[in-house]
């Protein structure tokens, strides 16, 4: 476990925005998944709070990196509503999520630490599976390259054109283990 801290509280002052007005409800959930994240035996990753742009939930999201490319791989966040949950893989840059399964899409209903312990543990599941970034030689003598939970195949990004057909590839990362 890496000593960073978890879920930073974005700062909206810094794009010359209002700062954020949480609630008790908001503030009680987040201290409740830092409290959760605390324990994770898990590589750190890139974790914000914040609130979508349209302000209609408390959004707290992570990232997972590869470090090395300097490459985003996908994003995942949980929607808290005071009562309920909305929780999945992001598709665009206003948080909006993929809903469906094959995408861990999840939502919930409950107390605030009832929700928190579901998503901490969403949340640590994720960031428990290993990512792999798998390269073949291209034509043009660079590499196609895809990411990916070597678990389930899951594709979380893809560069260049990889050969179709299930050829192996020349080289095998382990991005996250």
């Amino acid at each position: 476990m890496d000593v960073n801290t978890w879920f930073e509280v974005e700062d909206p002052e810094e794009y010359g925005e209002e700062p954020w007005d949480f609630d008790e409800a908001e503030l009680a959930f987040l201290a409740a998944l830092r409290t959760r994240a605390a324990d994770w035996r898990v590589p750190w990753a890139h974790s914000l709070v914040g609130r979508p742009e349209d302000e209609s939930s408390f959004l707290v999201h992570i990232g997972l990196v590869d470090e090395a490319r300097r490459l985003l791989l996908g994003e995942w966040a949980v929607h808290f509503y005071g009562d309920h949950v909305r929780a999945g893989k992001v598709r665009d840059q206003l948080f909006n999520l993929h809903e469906p399964p094959d995408q861990a899409f999840f939502q919930a209903s409950g107390t605030v630490e009832e929700l928190a312990g579901l998503c901490a543990d969403w949340f640590e599941a994720l960031l428990s599976r290993p990512v792999v970034r798998l390269e073949w030689p291209s034509e043009s003598g660079g590499y196609a390259t895809r990411w990916e939970f070597p678990d389930t195949g899951e594709v979380l990004a893809v560069s260049g054109s990889v050969p179709a057909g299930g050829s192996s590839p020349a080289y095998r990362v382990q991005v996250r283990p």
